[in-house]
């Protein structure tokens, strides 16, 4: 199922947690309401992204898609 975005951040080939500060960067940008569709391909991202997202009450993890080539896309809102 593919969510609704506003935004696309792709972090593929860039490992945790150097993806972590650009991932936030990001989302500090965007405006309450929108969605960024983040994708990256670290399977430690899995874990990582999540953790730091739940620290952060403005961002709100909607959807994580897990894909066969090893890609991860997840759905983030601001809130």
């Amino acid at each position: 199922m593919s969510v609704p975005y506003s935004n696309m951040l792709d972090l593929r080939g860039l490992p945790c947690p150097g993806n972590l500060p650009r991932l936030i960067i990001k989302l500090e940008t965007m405006l309450p309401g929108e969605v960024l569709k983040l994708v990256v391909d670290d399977i430690v991202a899995l874990d990582r992204i999540p953790q730091a997202l739940a620290d952060e009450s403005d961002f709100q993890l909607i959807e994580t898609q897990v894909e066969e080539n090893g890609n991860i896309t997840m759905y983030i809102q601001i809130i």
